[in-house]
């Protein structure tokens, strides 16, 4: 069992954050007082969607970049103090 509590007031980066479970974690962890931003790439076939932290604007960073990006993603990892890596197909057939 996680103790979210444990982020509070932490910087935490969240790939593949506006997919369904990159979202609830960053709406749970912005909840326990966490700084949380969240990056997707919003590729329709891969689950991303801005409605997913609906009501949380404001209170969570949302950053669209394609994390194959190094530039952008050696951007947005600078001073987090955690990282969670959500990104990442939908299914092992999408083109």
């Amino acid at each position: 069992m996680v103790d979210f509590q444990n982020f509070a007031g932490k910087s935490i980066l969240i790939t593949g954050g506006l997919g369904f479970i990159g979202s609830n974690l960053a709406r749970t962890l912005a909840d326990q007082g966490a700084r949380v931003t969240v990056v997707d790439s919003l590729i329709p076939e891969y689950g991303g969607n801005l409605f997913n932290l609906k009501g949380y604007e404001g209170r969570i960073r949302t950053n669209i970049a394609d994390i194959r990006d190094e530039f952008s993603m050696a951007y947005l990892v600078q001073g987090q103090d955690y990282l969670f890596n959500l990104a990442g197909q939908t299914s092992p057939w999408t083109p």
